[in-house]
């Protein structure tokens, strides 16, 4: 089954606002890092990639890459939205302090699949196309606005990632 289009562009809900709401609420946060992101992988499994935590607020799929310092197979439940043919990942982790491991997996071996799609990753570094990018991000969960902030605080620059796909 073949990635689901995210467009940051479409308009939201009413549903997806209240959802958005939640998800940035304490108790929001609190099931996102410590159930959902821990939970989604299996939940997308055994659903055959048809239910995730994320579909009620931030759509996510299950990212499968080589671990950069094990070279063993990793995955991540990660949201992710597209820009025309490629998909934008934002290393937020939550606004945390510390970048997520799947970033550094895959600064490390940049190739990898989302949803079953192959992908080839590179950091955008380009000052313009990195804030068009995380602005499109905003759009579609304003939570990453909050994710911006939070890590300024503590001097730490969130990665945005474009995941083009792969030919083989």
């Amino acid at each position: 089954m073949p990635l689901p289009i995210v467009d940051p562009q479409r308009p939201r809900t009413a549903l997806t606002r209240t959802m958005t709401k939640f998800a940035r609420s304490g108790p929001g946060k609190f099931l996102a890092q410590h159930i959902a992101a821990k939970t989604d992988p299996w939940l997308m499994r055994v659903s055959h990639q048809k239910v995730s935590w994320g579909m009620f607020a931030v759509p996510s799929a299950t990212l499968h890459m080589t671990g950069a310092k094990t070279g063993q197979p990793r995955q991540a439940q990660i949201s992710y939205f597209h820009d025309g043919r490629n998909v934008i990942a934002v290393a937020s982790n939550f606004g945390g302090s510390t970048h997520p491991n799947w970033y550094y997996n895959l600064k490390a071996h940049p190739e990898c699949e989302l949803g079953g799609d192959s992908f080839v990753a590179t950091e955008v570094t380009e000052p313009a196309e990195y804030e068009r990018l995380y602005g499109l991000a905003e759009r579609l969960y304003p939570g990453y606005a909050d994710y911006r902030a939070a890590t300024a605080a503590v001097g730490r620059h969130i990665p945005v990632l474009r995941l083009a796909p792969r030919c083989d």
